[in-house]
Order: C-alpha cells, then structure tokens, then sequence
C-alpha cells in the first residue's frame, strides 16, 4: 500500500510538472499565432513555479509576448481618419499588400500583419479593422515594456545563448535592443507632445539599455540631455551632455549648451574647459570662438575676450555685432580704475573706434551709437568735474578742460541723436541729450527734448 502511495505521489507530482510545461508551451503557442493578450496570462503562470521560472525559454518567451502586446497595444497609435498615406507607411511600414476598395472615393485596403487592414481613400485614412484590439489594450498597463526588459535580462542570466529561431526576435538581445527603440520612440513622441518628464523617463531607459549591449546612440544622449535641460534639471542635462563631450562630438550646439550650464551653476571654469574642447574639435567655428569671447566678457576678463573677439572679428570683418561686442568690452577696461590712466585711454580710443566701425557696417544700429554716444558723454562729465574741483588760481587748466569737455559733448550729439530718431521712447537718450543741450548752450533743442521728457 505504501509503495502505491509513493507511486500516485511522484505521478502527482510528474503531472503538475507537466501541467506546468504544458504552460509555457500554451503561452508560445499564443505569442506564435499573435494572441499576447491570451499568452501572457498562461506566461504570468510559468514564472511563479519552481520547475519551469529557472528556465532561459520562459523568460524569453516572456520578454517576447510582452514586447507584441506592447507593439499590438500601439500598433493603431496615430491611424486616424484624415492621416495621410505617407503618414501611415512612415508609422507601420509598407502594407503587405494593397487591393481596390469600391465602396470608398479612389478607395483601397491596405493588409498589414495580424489581420490589421487600414480602409484608404484618396490617399488618406477612412478607417480602419484591428480585431482583439481591444483586449490588446486592456492589458496595458502601461509597463510592458519595463516586463519585456526585465525578463530578456533574466532569460540572458540564465542562458546568455538560448535562442528560437522560429520567434521574432529570436533571442534575448535582439528583444532588448527593440524594447530601446521603442522607449527611444516614445521619448520623441512624449519631447512633441512636451510631456517633459516622460520624455525623459523614455530616453533615459534607452539610452540604460544601449549601455548595456554597448550601443552607441550620440543623437540619443543629446535628446536626453536636451530634455533634462527643457525640464531645467541642469544635474542630468550636466551629465549627459559631458558623455557627448567625451566622445568628441562634433556639435557645436552641445559644447555651447554644456557651457552655459556650467555658466548657470556659476562654474566658469568647467564652462571654459568645455568650450575650449569644443573649439580643439572644431576649431572653425564662430559660434564656439563666440562663446567663449562671452564667458570671458560675463567673468569680467576683459583682456582674454579682446583677444577672443579679435580673433572673431578677423575671420568676420563685416559683423557689425562683432564690431560693438569689442567696442564695449573697451568700455568696460576704460571703466576699470584699477588700470592706469595710459591704459583707459588707450581702451577708449580703441571702444571708439570699434563703435565707429560697427555704425560703418551698420548706420542704424542703436546700440552702437548709444554705447558711442555714452562714452563721450561719460568723459565729458568726467572732466567737467575735474575741472569744477580746481582752485580760483587753475583757470588756464578750468579753460581748457571745460573746452575738451564741450568738444566731447558735441561729438556725442549727432550719435544720441540719431538714437533719438531711431527711438524717440528712450529716455536714457532723452536725458543724455538734455544735459548736452544745456551744457552747450542749444536753448531750442533744450525746449524740445524737456517737452519730450514730460509727455
């Protein structure tokens, strides 16, 4: 009696094995006929049993049936009536085939895998019949994906070389490198849509999974980057960014993104290092030599940014822009005390030159003439109070100041002037002018421009 209870304990046992083998085998024969709604739920089974979760071919067969219900789920996405046949190709790929449809204007079929046929008519979208769509959806809860990647990864741990040549993908590796794809894809539908973190979430799982088959995707890493940066997660925009650096990519736009970042989280020197990269790489770029004429101009080194923008203005030298940037990075070593006297002289007259050729190059260029027209003003007033300073005794030296003085002024007018046509709202200029005015002793314009100022 004993030896018949051990019999009818190991059958028990041999059949709920088999039970269990019979399982797997259900779920593969669902994924093979494109029913992975109905595969999953036998495949749901099999990881959760002793015998049959320690096998590659279930979590294969896992990664697989999740990876088509994430695919038939989406299939559909985007087909809607009035989307264009081009449209549709570009989504789904070419039909199988494609066959007249009468009861439509210039109407046909187009059959695609799985019994999805999309109703065109005059090359555009009418509608469309996907049976089990429906359930399809159902079952996505919006983490297939996630499933798929994680059950190739454990199919890869326990058989690294399992594969089925009758499945698609027949292997592990082929269904990660498909479920990054797809999180690619969705990352630049969510970046469209402008669901940021999404987006993000997206691309980063993308770009995890390129690591890890040693994919390299620059284009991927920068739109990583780009949507930390748009998020203003400037950390992660950081670090994606600088991989790109890494690998010496050849986009400018990276290095000057990375260095303003750099600049934002008050970083000037990691900010220049990037862009000095940048400019090793591609060393004739503009913008780069720009840039980096920029970081010296915001970290108050006026004497590396003449030399940056010199060397700017030689490749360029009929940029008006160019021509201004020099002249008021002058403008800020002739407002430097710690310099010599010989020194700021030698800046304004430089800034004065740099402001004349930009107007050259540009005569309505208001910013030009207004830093022009500010300079002079501004060392007039300089030595009209130096000259109000000297003692009674000092009237040759009062004369001749209050002479430079005036000079200045009345070479600053015409330039403020023409501010004031360019812009007659400013009141900087406004104001310049009237000091001008009644310094020179032009009564009329004076009666003008205060009559201005009080509107």
């Amino acid at each position: 009696m004993r030896k018949l209870i051990l019999m009818l304990t190991f059958a028990i046992v041999a059949n709920v094995s088999m039970a269990q083998s019979n399982v797997v085998a259900s779920a593969y024969g669902y994924l093979k006929n494109g029913m992975p709604d109905k595969a999953k739920d036998e495949i749901d089974k099999a990881i959760l049993n002793e015998d049959t979760k320690v096998e590659a071919k279930t979590w294969f067969y896992r990664g697989n049936i999740y990876l088509q219900l994430f695919t038939f789920s989406h299939m559909t996405d985007g087909i809607e009536k009035g989307v264009s046949g081009d449209e549709v190709v570009k989504r789904l790929g070419e039909a199988i085939s494609k066959r007249n449809y009468r009861k439509l204007e210039n109407g046909e079929r187009w059959y695609y895998n799985f019994d999805l046929i999309i109703y065109m008519s005059n090359g555009k979208v009418d509608h469309y019949e996907f049976p089990g769509e429906e359930g399809f959806k159902a079952k996505d809860d919006g983490k297939l994906l996630e499933v798929a990647y994680d059950s190739y990864k454990e199919s890869i741990k326990l058989d690294p070389k399992f594969f089925k040549i009758e499945l698609n993908p027949q292997n592990a590796e082929i269904g990660l490198d498909r479920v990054a794809k797809f999180f690619y894809n969705n990352g630049v539908e969510f970046f469209q849509a402008k669901d940021l973190e999404k987006a993000l979430y997206n691309f980063e799982f993308a770009e995890k999974i390129y690591n890890e088959l040693g994919t390299k995707d620059d284009n991927l890493i920068l739109y990583t980057g780009y949507a930390a940066e748009s998020m203003k997660d400037t950390a992660t925009a950081i670090k994606y960014y600088t991989k790109l650096v890494d690998n010496k990519t050849d986009n400018a736009n990276l290095y000057m993104s990375l260095a303003y970042l750099y600049i934002g989280a008050n970083n000037i020197d990691k900010a220049l290092e990037v862009i000095k990269v940048g400019r090793s790489i591609i060393p004739e770029n503009q913008n780069l030599l720009l840039t980096e004429a920029n970081i010296y101009l915001q970290s108050d080194n006026a004497k590396e940014a003449e030399i940056i923008l010199k060397q700017a203005a030689a490749k360029d030298p009929k940029n008006a822009q160019l021509q201004f940037a020099i002249g008021a990075n002058y403008d800020k070593m002739v407002n430097d005390t710690a310099s010599t006297p010989e020194a700021r002289k030698i800046a304004f007259d430089n800034g004065k030159a740099s402001y004349l050729k930009a107007l050259e190059l540009k005569p309505d260029y208001f910013d030009a003439a207004y830093n022009l027209g500010a300079m002079l003003n501004n060392k007039a007033a300089i030595l009209i109070t130096d000259a109000n300073n000297l003692p009674l005794s000092a009237s040759k030296e009062y004369n001749a100041k209050m002479k430079e003085a005036t000079d200045l002024l009345l070479e600053a007018k015409p330039y403020l002037e023409k501010c004031h046509k360019l812009d007659s709202t400013d009141r900087n200029t406004m104001i310049m002018l009237r000091g001008i005015y009644q310094q020179t002793k032009d009564l009329e314009n004076l009666k003008k421009i205060n009559a201005e100022l009080k509107k």
